[in-house]
């Protein structure tokens, strides 16, 4: 633990805030919104991406794809499936193959198995 915090005390400003070592804010932001979306709490989802986004100097490829995944979540549930299918179909293919696995992916799956027929088909096509 002891070397753990003389690491985290050498870094500073942005090296620190792509660490665990303190779980920056902006990071628990971006997982909030996450928690929100799956209440379906879609105000809730966006407030907390929008801390997030204020709290990052730039914004880092995976943290939009979050983002916009959990707003594709929010279009489900506010009764838009879709602009979901769209936007995180959208959102996947654009992201480069090293990007299209973890939480981008699980997350896009989650939707994926909330829509019915073609749109279920666009995001499903998009995933594999």
């Amino acid at each position: 633990m002891k070397e753990a915090s003389t690491l985290a005390k050498q870094l500073d400003g942005p090296e620190s805030a792509d660490t665990w070592f303190g779980y920056p804010p902006q990071r628990h932001h971006v997982h909030l919104s996450q928690a929100y979306t799956l209440l379906g709490d879609t105000r809730a989802v966006y407030r907390a991406q929008d801390h997030a986004l204020a709290l990052m100097v730039s914004p880092s490829v995976m943290t939009r794809a979050l983002i916009a995944m959990g707003t594709a979540g929010c279009l489900r549930v506010d009764g838009d499936p879709g602009a979901a299918a769209e936007m995180a179909a959208a959102v996947y293919d654009r992201l480069p193959p090293a990007y299209r696995s973890g939480l981008v992916h699980s997350r896009a799956q989650l939707l994926h198995r909330h829509l019915d027929g073609a749109l279920r088909r666009l995001l499903g096509d998009a995933l594999a």
